[in-house]
């Protein structure tokens, strides 16, 4: 990639969120603008005169970029609706703020809502296989009698969720804060809450096979824990 054409795109996209259809713009961009330099050269020019040709051959690209943005941002509003029986495979759903939506009985397989907002919304009955949640805000959201396999939380706010009766088995949920999250009939075997902090936490579940190596949490977690014959022998009660 040329210098000069790299460090043209990194100002002219500087002032944009890197949401993904900016970020795609912007590869696509790259990808053309490369190829028309290296076609020019490849008629006699020198490097200058390429460079200043293959920038004027795609004109003014800012009003582009800031229709896709504000696409984007009506989207990021519209999105709180309901989504329920949706095939949304391998959405780009990033930055998005979907408060109370619906995504019930939909197949979000390999889904991306990074940095999102999805406080007080539905998972109900969905296949969120290896989606990711990764700094998302899950605040109050219902996610039920939903595949979680493989799916991944780093970072994630999970105050006051309800994972009752989906399938955590083999997820990692470590280092992670839970305030009131509810594990009520969930598949937790081989799941990781390695150094995690548990207050007010409901495990009414098989745990024997969850490792809580290094976890924080309140008597009344232990105690649950403990009864449902979880290894707790490495926590530390607060």
């Amino acid at each position: 990639m040329n210098v000069r054409i790299q460090n043209y795109l990194e100002g002219v996209f500087a002032q944009y969120e890197p949401i993904g259809p900016i970020t795609e713009l912007k590869e696509e961009l790259s990808a053309n603008l490369q190829e028309r330099f290296d076609d020019l050269k490849a008629t006699g020019l020198d490097d200058e005169t390429a460079f200043a040709r293959t920038i004027a051959s795609i004109g003014e690209i800012s009003d582009l970029i800031e229709s896709i943005s504000t696409s984007t941002r009506r989207l990021q509003k519209i999105v709180g609706m309901n989504f329920s029986m949706s095939n949304l495979q391998k959405s780009d759903l990033r930055s998005i703020e979907v408060h109370d939506g619906k995504f019930n009985y939909s197949n979000l397989q390999d889904s991306d809502f990074s940095d999102s907002d999805l406080s007080h919304s539905s998972f109900k009955c969905s296949n969120l296989e290896r989606v990711k949640f990764d700094n998302a805000n899950l605040t109050g959201a219902k996610i039920v009698r939903s595949n979680l396999r493989g799916a991944s939380f780093t970072n994630c706010r999970l105050d006051h969720v309800d994972f009752h009766s989906s399938d955590l088995s083999g997820v990692c949920m470590d280092n992670l804060t839970f305030n009131g999250t509810n594990f009520s009939s969930t598949g937790l075997k081989g799941t990781s809450f390695r150094n995690a902090v548990f207050h007010n936490v409901s495990f009414k579940t098989e745990v024997k096979k969850a490792i809580f190596d290094g976890a924080v949490m309140d008597k009344a977690t232990y105690a649950i824990l403990k009864g449902y014959k979880a290894d707790v022998s490495k926590v530390t009660i607060v």
